[in-house]
């Protein structure tokens, strides 16, 4: 399964399907990743953050869960394996991108909001997809306009249409 953004080949996303330490339901894997890259896509086009370090995010958050429930450090193994891949070329981005990069891994079950429009879209999105767990995202745990509005409509009309318009 491929994601939409360019920097997320087929050759990265295998390499970090390798690496993964729990193969899960599929409630924190491949098929929620490329949920949060549409909505991280969506967000960041009209959010102003980097879709490049969002769609990276959609593919490094939860691939070092140890398994479906508690797991509190995933995100920062997120962030340690998505360094490793710069550090050894296979993440070809800034180090300004890596470091939010890294941020938003680490952070993202922790920390509610950010001042940072990448991060704020990458967190938005993997929240926005608490409903595939039956959950409607609370707008009080959102950063952005565009997400907020999203979780208080309940109304994903837009998001899902926008990687099949493009």
């Amino acid at each position: 399964m491929s994601f939409a953004h360019p920097s997320v080949n087929e050759e990265l996303i295998s390499d970090v399907l390798t690496h993964m330490l729990h193969e899960g339901s599929g409630i924190h894997g491949l098929w929620h990743w490329r949920r949060v890259e549409r909505n991280g896509l969506f967000l960041a086009a009209r959010e102003g953050g980097d879709a490049k370090v969002v769609a990276l995010f959609a593919l490094f958050h939860d691939s070092q869960r140890l398994n479906d429930s508690s797991d509190p450090e995933h995100g920062e193994r997120g962030g340690r394996l998505a360094a490793e891949f710069h550090a050894t070329g296979r993440l070809p981005i800034t180090l300004e991108q890596l470091d939010t990069l890294i941020e938003a891994c680490h952070r993202h079950t922790d920390v509610r909001h950010s001042p940072a429009p990448t991060i704020q879209c990458c967190w938005d999105a993997d929240r926005l997809d608490l409903t595939r767990i039956g959950v409607r995202p609370d707008p009080a745990y959102l950063n952005t306009p565009t997400a907020k509005g999203i979780a208080e409509s309940g109304d994903y009309s837009e998001v899902e249409a926008f990687l099949t318009h493009r």
